[in-house]
This record gives C-alpha cells, sequence and structure tokens, in this order.
C-alpha cells in the first residue's frame, strides 16, 4: 500500500518528535558511568559530525558556489547560531541533566516556543493575542506545578534548582537559535545550514574540551559511554534533524508543530522504564498544561507566519 504525503509526513514528525525525545535518556544512562557534561557532548558531536560533513560534501561545486556569494553578515549569523543554538544550548543542557531528572528536563525545556513568542513580541512587535496570552500563562503554571514541593525549599544551593536554572537556560538560548536560524536558512537552506552549524559547534566543542581536558582521557571511558553517546549522535540528533525537516515540507509546520507533542510524553514514558523516574501526581497535571499551552502557542505562531 503505498501511503499519501500526509499520511508520511504524519509519521515522519512522530518518529522524529520521538528520536528527540530520546536524548535526555540517552545523557542519564551515560551519566550512571564516570563522565562529565563536556567529554559526554564531545562524544556526541564527534560521532554525529562525520554525517555532516558528509551532507557538505553532497553540495557540489553548486553549492560551494553559492556559499561564496553568501554576505559576510549571514555568515557571521550562522557563526552565533552554532555557538547559541548547537554549542551553548547543549552544554546547558548536558550540565543540568546532572542535577534533575530527563522528564523534568524535558518539561522545562519543551517551553522553548513560549520563549520564541516573547523574543518575537519584544524585539519583532508581533502581537500576542488573547489566546496565545492564555496559552502562555497555562505553560508557566505548568511549570509551578513540575517545580512542585521545590518551590517551598528554594536555595541557590540546591541542585533541583541548579538543573532547573540550566535546563532554563538551555531553552531561552535554544529559542534565540531558532528565531536567528528563521532568517538564516532561507539563505543557506536547511540542509546545508543544519549541516555547517551543526559541524562548527563540534569542533567548537572540541576546543572547549582541550581547553579543560586532555584528549587521552576520553579513551579510559566505560565502554556503555561510548554506545550511549553514539546512539545519541546517530538516533536523537542526525536521524531525526533530517527526519523532521521531511515531515515539514509535506504536512507543513502547524501540524508538525502540533506532533511534536508526543516528546515529553514519550521522554516521560522511557524514564520511567530505563531511569526508574517517578513524577508526582501534579507533575502530571503540570506535564498537560505544558504540553498543552505550548502547543497553542507553537500552532498560533505558525498560523501568523502564513
Amino acid at each position: 500500500m503505498k501511503l499519501s504525503n500526509n499520511s508520511l509526513g504524519i509519521i515522519f514528525a512522530i518518529v522524529g518528535s520521538l528520536l528527540f525525545s530520546t536524548k535526555a535518556v540517552f545523557v542519564k544512562l551515560a551519566y550512571q558511568y564516570e563522565v562529565d557534561s563536556i567529554s559526554l557532548l564531545l562524544l556526541r558531536m564527534v560521532f554525529a559530525l562525520p554525517f555532516y560533513l558528509f551532507m557538505i560534501l553532497q553540495v557540489g561545486s553548486t553549492g560551494w558556489n553559492k556559499w561564496r556569494g553568501i554576505s559576510t553578515w549571514h555568515w557571521l549569523g550562522l557563526v552565533l547560531s552554532a555557538v547559541l543554538g548547537y554549542y551553548l544550548s547543549s552544554l546547558l543542557d548536558f550540565m543540568g541533566l546532572k542535577y534533575i531528572s530527563a522528564s523534568v528536563e524535558r518539561l522545562i525545556l519543551f517551553i522553548y516556543p513560549t520563549f520564541i513568542a516573547i523574543i518575537s513580541f519584544f524585539v519583532f512587535k508581533e502581537r500576542i493575542t488573547l489566546k496565545q496570552g492564555a496559552a502562555l500563562a497555562l505553560s508557566y503554571l505548568g511549570l509551578v506545578f513540575v517545580f512542585g514541593h521545590n518551590l517551598t525549599e528554594f536555595s541557590l544551593d540546591s541542585t533541583f534548582w541548579k538543573g532547573a536554572f540550566l535546563i532554563l537556560g538551555c531553552a531561552v538560548t535554544f529559542a534565540i537559535f531558532l528565531v536567528l536560524s528563521q532568517a538564516m536558512i532561507p539563505v543557506f537552506g536547511a540542509t546545508s545550514f543544519t549541516s555547517l552549524s551543526m559541524s562548527l559547534a563540534c569542533f567548537i566543542v572540541i576546543v572547549h574540551f582541550l581547553s579543560v581536558h586532555q584528549i587521552q582521557g576520553l579513551g579510559s571511558l566505560d565502554l556503555p559511554v561510548y554506545l550511549y553517546a553514539l546512539a545519541m549522535a546517530t538516533l536523537a540528533t542526525v536521524i531525526p534533524s533530517y527526519v523532521v525537516n521531511y515531515a515539514i515540507q509535506r504536512i507543513g509546520a502547524t501540524k508538525a508543530a502540533i506532533l511534536a507533542s508526543v516528546g515529553p510524553v514519550s521522554t516521560i514514558a522511557l524514564a520511567y522504564w530505563l531511569l526508574d523516574e517517578r513524577l508526582f501526581p501534579g507533575q502530571f497535571i503540570g506535564a498537560g498544561f505544558i504540553i498543552v499551552g505550548v502547543t497553542i502557542v507553537s500552532v498560533e505562531m505558525r498560523k501568523r507566519k502564513k
């Protein structure tokens, strides 16, 4: 039976969201062994790099000629995107997962579209509708439920709050990256932009790693760390980065944003199964508020762009 473009797009969107949702679980599994955040991030990037370099080589002479005609400002924009989105955001995420569960991390990170809406309001003067405002309020109310009893125990020395602020920083930097990428992708093309910025971010991570560690230290890690990093690079990074693009081409960004809501649910389920993580009843309520609120915000933003 031949599937229609719409059916294929739905499948791609769901598969991409499910694969993306495994990242935090792989990180937590790797942290069960002796490995620090920058070493694990380096392994993920190094394993992913050959795929992106291969895609860069596929552009051929036509692509190279097109890149030569791109302005310096756009190249600087791509560099800034790589630093914010694929380096700093990823580093904050990996650091935050040292302190909080994969389930809570995914719920905090999932609110990044609300930051895009706020950035668009202040920077581009895009109006926030009553519906969007209500959805934003619902999302942040959900966060209150997710934080739960930790709100009564607020302390900068708390490991939970260290992790929460790091993940919030990750969500903010990723939102800024996505706003930047909206201007860069039409210039470079989606595949070229992803491949170039990911490759550049990998080299930045390598420099960061070498500034704090000796390269020999990578050879002394436990075997499961390498396997989890490889799985993270392929299943949770390279494959979904292209699969989601294919989904958007077939069903549009609005439907893809709606289907992305399966991501947090998948992470919670995987964390329960593989990491024995448990959410409190109030956190499940918060998860529902966040998923509904963020989905509405994402859909409304996509409609406006149309």
